[in-house]
This record gives C-alpha cells, sequence and structure tokens, in this order.
C-alpha cells in the first residue's frame, strides 16, 4: 500500500463469547494519533451455543484427525458478525475510508510449546471471507507465526499496549488485562517489552456462574461478594504445572476448569473463591518479575474483568502496586484488543514486529499476520 499513517479497524471476539468489539484507529504502525468510532455486536444465545459447542469439539479434537464439521458453522457465524460489526462503523461517513482492516478470528483451542515441540493454535475465521464483502484488505492469522518459530502465540497486545504508555509517558506502569485468560504487560525502565499469561480471568468464574443457571456472569460481582473464598482449595490450584512454568507462558481459558472442586459449595462460595484465584494467580506471576525488574507502582487493568468489583477488590488486596482501570487515564477499557488488532495490522503490512522474547518466548523478534487483498 505504501501509506504512512493509516486509519485502520479492529476486530476482537474473545473466548468469553459474548460478541465482537469493533475500532478504529489512527497509526503508523509505531505511535497512535487518534482513536475513531468503535462498536459492539453481541452475539446471540443461539450463536454463542454454536461458538460454544465448536469450542468443546476443538477440545476433543486436539488437533490430531479431521477438525470437526461444526468448525464450518460457527466460521459462518464468526464472518457475519464481524463483518456486520465492521460495517457498522464503516457506515459512518467519517470511517468509509478505512485503509485495512485487523481481523484476530475466534480462538476455539490453544496449545503452547511443550517439552521442546512447538505450539499450536486455532483461530477460526476466513479473512479473504471479510476483504471480499468489505472491499478492504485485511490482515489475520497472526499467532501462527509466532507459534511455528517455538513462541506461545501469547499474548500479542504487549506492543500495543508499549506504544499506548508512550503518550502520555507513564512510568513504572504493567498493563493487565483480564479476559477469559489472564495477561499482564511490563514495559521495563530500560524499554524491555515483557509480557505473559498469568491464569484465569474471568472464565472460571463465568463457566461457574453459567454452571448455577444464574446467568452468564457474575453482575457486578454480587455472588462473590456474598461468599467466602477457600484459601486451601486455591493454593492447591497454584501448585498446577502451568503456575510452575518460567515466564513467559501462554494458557487456553479451558487450562484452569476447576470447577469439580467448587461443586460442592454453594454458588457464593464457589465465586469468591475463583475471584481470589484470579488475583492470587496474577499476584504469583508478577513475584516473577518483581525480583528482576524496578517495582511496579500501577496497574492499569483492562478488559471485562476491571468490571467486576470483587476482582479489583482482589487485586487491591494482593498488595501489587496501585490498581486502576483503563478508564482513569483516558483508555478505552472495553475496545483496547480490537484496538490493538488494527494496530497489529498495520505493523503486519510494514513487516514490523508483533512478538519478542520477553513477550512469547519467540528466539528473535517475529513478524506475523497474512494479508488478504480485495481484488
Amino acid at each position: 500500500m505504501g501509506k504512512t499513517r493509516y486509519k485502520a479497524l479492529g476486530l476482537m471476539s474473545g473466548t468469553s463469547l459474548d460478541g465482537v468489539d469493533a475500532a478504529v484507529i489512527e497509526t503508523d504502525g509505531e505511535r497512535v494519533f487518534g482513536f475513531g468510532a468503535t462498536y459492539f455486536r453481541a452475539y446471540t444465545d443461539e450463536e454463542k451455543d454454536i461458538l460454544g459447542a465448536a469450542t468443546q469439539a476443538a477440545l476433543q479434537w486436539n488437533f490430531k484427525g479431521t477438525p470437526p464439521n461444526i468448525f464450518a458453522q460457527a466460521e459462518t457465524i464468526i464472518h457475519q458478525a464481524h463483518i456486520e460489526a465492521a460495517q457498522a462503523l464503516m457506515t459512518d461517513d467519517k470511517n468509509e475510508d478505512i485503509d485495512l482492516i485487523g481481523f484476530h478470528g475466534q480462538t476455539v483451542l490453544h496449545r503452547p510449546p511443550t517439552g521442546g515441540q512447538n505450539g499450536q493454535t486455532l483461530q477460526l475465521g476466513d479473512g479473504q471471507v471479510l476483504a471480499d464483502a468489505l472491499d478492504v484488505d485485511v490482515v489475520y492469522d497472526f499467532r501462527t507465526k509466532d507459534v511455528q518459530a517455538g513462541g506461545q502465540g501469547a499474548p500479542l497486545a504487549p506492543v500495543y499496549h508499549q506504544a499506548l504508555l508512550e503518550k502520555p509517558q507513564i512510568l513504572h506502569a504493567a498493563v493487565l488485562n483480564i479476559g477469559g485468560v489472564s495477561n499482564i504487560t511490563i514495559v521495563t525502565p530500560d524499554g524491555e517489552l515483557l509480557a505473559t499469561d498469568c491464569g484465569p480471568g474471568n472464565g472460571p468464574l463465568d463457566n461457574w456462574v453459567q454452571s448455577c443457571g444464574l446467568g452468564s456472569y457474575d453482575k457486578d460481582g454480587a455472588l462473590a461478594r456474598a461468599g467466602t473464598p477457600d484459601f486451601a482449595l486455591i493454593d492447591k490450584w497454584l501448585g498446577a504445572e502451568f503456575f510452575n512454568k518460567p515466564v513467559p507462558k501462554s494458557a487456553d481459558r479451558w487450562d484452569f476448569d476447576v470447577l469439580v472442586d467448587v461443586k460442592n459449595q454453594t454458588s457464593e462460595d464457589g465465586a469468591a473463591t475463583l475471584v481470589a484465584f484470579t488475583a492470587m494467580a496474577i499476584a504469583n506471576t508478577l513475584a516473577h518479575y518483581q525480583h528482576n525488574q524496578q517495582k511496579i507502582e500501577t496497574i492499569i487493568v483492562c478488559g471485562g474483568g476491571r468490571k467486576n468489583p470483587m476482582i479489583m477488590a482482589a487485586l487491591r488486596e494482593q498488595s501489587i502496586g496501585k490498581i486502576i482501570a483503563a478508564e482513569q487515564i483516558g483508555w478505552r477499557g472495553d475496545d483496547l484488543e480490537a484496538e490493538a488488532f488494527a494496530y497489529l495490522a498495520v505493523r503486519s503490512v510494514k513487516g514490523l514486529s508483533l512478538s519478542y522474547p520477553g513477550t512469547t518466548g519467540v528466539a528473535k523478534p517475529a513478524h506475523g499476520g497474512k494479508t488478504c487483498r480485495v481484488d
């Protein structure tokens, strides 16, 4: 394309399966010059059921043999929802001149490298379908090249977090994203970019609330507020293999499927235990960095977890720094990941790195993404 600055549209659908976030930014792939419109396209209950079934089928399949037939059905839903989300912004007069779209796709299975073997990751969705429908070049499949080069394939948003932290410069801060899984980004005083998945985010808590027949998530932390955490159980969970791995490391939301251990608890106590598990796993992970780096003073929380006051309170109890929500410094906490994939799309077409040794464990900075051109 040869452009210097792009008006890029990012599309993100997380493992919570709530819907598609869309956001527009203006960037050259290094600096962020402006923020455009945002949109959220919710999945219907029927769509959620099919996407959930595709995820369960993926766990059973586990990259062995023929992919499940339901993947094709799920991709039809994914394509339609993402096209609708993009169109909602592109029909706005201000955003008709979108230069590039970053399409994350829907993660249904993620396996990190283990025992010297490369990992595997699968995001459903074909960027060419979106490019043809929207008449804009699309970058997708952001994680595969990192995984093929020996990296974890996640997290990928840290390079975008670094760009945000530089304007205005925010010193000694970390960015904590709490989605289905939680992950942290740290920029050291000398500018090194570090990141890792920390452990569970909202995933186990959402699954618990759903299993109790009490909705899709713990609204306003009401269940957890009324319960008492079982810290002996959390200590057992924190002994799992994931928490003993060196950083950086990555996880699938289903790696923390611990609900069988709380099945005899009240809905309130189970929720309180899972909230504390999320916070303590994050503190556990941060300890890997704080021994070697200048102490983190502020943790900026984005993702759905920041909306649960009990998760925020549990984080504050960990004494890991000042805990603030993204909005407190003017960031768009619901849209950060969509913005990140708009940013990564521009970096991809400009040949800039998406992942680094300190963020995914890849041996050297890695490029990524596939570009689908408009005919």
